[in-house]
């Protein structure tokens, strides 16, 4: 379901650096839109905001709850001991327009920086996470690597139960304010690591998944 949002007199914007990061705009996402997504995530479904139009998927299945599960398990306990938190309903903004992702797991500090009551900033995660389905794998793969690195996602961790065999893929070090329709490789290193290996989560996190687990 595509419901699109008014349009507002803006000009363009290019994307901040991390040091200085976006703010929003004086005509950004209206209340009103804020509590339409809202609401409908409330009511079990996923309201993304994606070129200024609301992108309304079904809530996450079964299998993929269980993953995410999981992974907070293996997480948690670097969770306490750093002082962290596990989002499974905030959105991360992705500049230069209104849009919203909705990942399935973000992990951030406590004092991540909102950017409004739906919102945090990407350079103030640490990781975020999307369980792929049938129908958001091409998504995940293609379309959320840019706005992710282009947001300032540290690491964007892609698990992928649909794959023969499954497979999780990390994403690190993005490019600096990566355009739109940037043809560049919006992270500089992925690695792509099936079930039976393990996954090294670089620093802060300085842990191995053991992949198979997350699938069992």
């Amino acid at each position: 379901m595509v419901m699109s949002l008014p349009r507002y007199q803006t000009t363009h914007q290019p994307c901040a650096r991390r040091d200085a990061p976006h703010r929003p705009w004086p005509g950004t996402v209206d209340d009103q839109t804020l509590r339409l997504c809202e609401e409908l995530n409330e009511g079990g479904y996923s309201a993304e905001i994606v070129r200024e139009q609301v992108i309304v998927s079904p809530w996450t299945s079964r299998r993929n709850d269980k993953i995410i599960d999981r992974l907070t398990d293996l997480l948690y306990q670097l969770k306490r001991e750093m002082g962290w938190a596990l989002y499974q309903s905030s959105g991360i903004h992705i500049p230069p327009f209104r849009d919203m992702r909705l990942p399935d797991l973000i992990v951030a500090p406590l004092d991540a920086e909102d950017y409004d009551e739906m919102h945090i900033y990407g350079h103030s995660t640490l990781l975020v996470v999307e369980v792929c389905s049938g129908g958001t794998a091409s998504v995940d793969y293609r379309e959320k690597p840019t706005e992710y690195a282009r947001a300032g996602v540290p690491l964007y961790l892609i698990v992928d139960p649909t794959a023969e065999p499954p497979k999780v893929t990390l994403m690190s070090e993005p490019v600096e304010d990566p355009a739109p329709f940037d043809e560049r490789e919006p992270y500089l290193k992925t690695v792509t690591v099936h079930s039976g290996g393990s996954l090294e989560l670089p620093e802060p996190f300085g842990l191995r998944i053991d992949v198979a687990a997350l699938f069992a």
